[in-house]
This record gives structure tokens, C-alpha cells and sequence, in this order.
């Protein structure tokens, strides 16, 4: 799996900042697969250093959107992560998992593992997950981020978006799904895998 060189140059122009539901039709329209957190997490583990440094100047300057999406329960902390979300390229994958609510600071334990777990698609331990993503911005803290309680409930459905602040910190977060802007990639996956449509029809 490699980001799609083509579409690296073209989306970090400032003026194609867009949603994650107006970048998932972006590439709908196009045929591809929109870049997911777990597509992300493995360019970092490849240790692609080409692509984390262009990966790290979409961080940097107006954050990635994902095709990773959260869906909170209202009542109680259980949620549904979905990668590649609504996408006509490939078929979504989807986790059922307690997220629990981050300000920012973590603690790290079984919770926060299986939460990362879900979101990176990874059996990697928490310990593995948090030096993978430190290949991006190896000078920055990583913080993480998920709304609490009235914040699921006011607004469940949410984008997964990764990107540098300005307190020299790599955040990654479940933000608003219809107007967290931000850049976006393409990615070139096997024609196998590409062929298999949301409704399992070849392409």
C-alpha cells in the first residue's frame, strides 16, 4: 500500500481543504480509496521516511482528514470505529470498542491499547502504537483527543483527524464529521482489493 504520489502533490493545496464527508465524495468520484488512521499508522511503521515527512507537512500545515470515522453512543462510552467509511472503493472496516474520553493526557493502559487497537487496525501493544507515531514529529508530544459524554451526545458521529498544534504537540482526535477541514490522500491499493466494492460488486 503506497500514498498516491499523484494526488500527494495535488491535495495539499490550501484551497482543497475540505470535510471528511465532501473528501470521501472527492474520491468516490475518482474510483479511490480516501487515506484511513490505519493507512497512516503503516507508512509510519514501514518507515517510509519520504512519505512521514510529506505526511508531516499535512500535519503541519491544516491537518489530515481520515476516512476513519467514530460513532458514539450517547449513553455510555462503547462507540463504532469505521475505516474507509461510506467509500465505493473498498469495503469498510468496522470495530466495535470503549472509548474513553481524552482530554488530551492518556494514561496508558488496557483501555487506551484497545482504543488505539481499533483505531491504528493494529494487534500492536500500546507501547509499539506510541513509538510507531512518534516517527511523526519526533520532537512533539502525542496527545490524544475524543469529546465527553455531552459532546457524543450532542454530536455522535465524528471524523478522525491527525495534525500538529501549536503547543508543539501531534494530536489525533475524533473531531466534528461535517466541518472539521483539512487535507486529504489517495492511495494505491492492489486492483484485488480495490475491485471489492461496498456491495461486493467488481469494479
Amino acid at each position: 500500500m503506497q500514498i498516491n504520489k499523484e494526488h500527494e502533490c495535488e491535495i495539499v493545496k490550501k484551497d482543497m481543504s475540505k470535510n471528511q464527508k465532501d473528501w470521501i465524495q472527492y474520491f468516490n468520484d475518482k474510483g479511490q480509496k480516501m487515506i484511513s488512521a490505519p493507512d497512516i499508522y503503516k507508512v509510519a511503521k514501514k518507515g517510509n521516511n519520504t512519505i512521514i515527512k510529506s505526511l508531516n507537512e499535512d500535519f503541519k500545515e491544516d491537518g489530515e482528514v481520515t476516512s476513519t470515522r467514530i460513532i458514539y453512543n450517547n449513553k455510555n462510552l462503547q462507540a463504532e470505529i469505521i475505516h474507509d467509511a461510506d467509500s465505493k472503493v473498498v469495503k469498510p472496516k468496522k470495530y466495535k470498542v470503549k472509548v474513553p474520553i481524552l482530554n488530551e493526557n492518556f494514561e496508558e493502559n488496557k483501555e487506551t491499547e484497545k482504543y488505539l487497537q481499533a483505531l491504528f487496525d493494529t494487534k500492536d501493544n500500546l507501547d509499539k502504537i506510541l513509538k510507531t507515531l512518534k516517527k511523526f514529529g519526533k520532537d512533539k508530544k502525542i496527545r490524544l483527543w475524543t469529546p465527553d459524554q455531552s459532546g457524543r451526545k450532542r454530536k455522535p458521529i465524528r471524523s478522525v483527524g491527525l495534525y500538529f498544534d501549536d503547543f508543539d504537540r501531534f494530536d489525533v482526535g475524533g473531531y466534528w464529521f461535517d466541518n472539521a477541514d483539512g487535507l486529504s490522500r489517495g492511495v494505491i491499493i492492489d486492483s484485488a482489493k480495490q475491485s471489492k466494492k461496498i456491495k461486493g460488486k467488481s469494479k
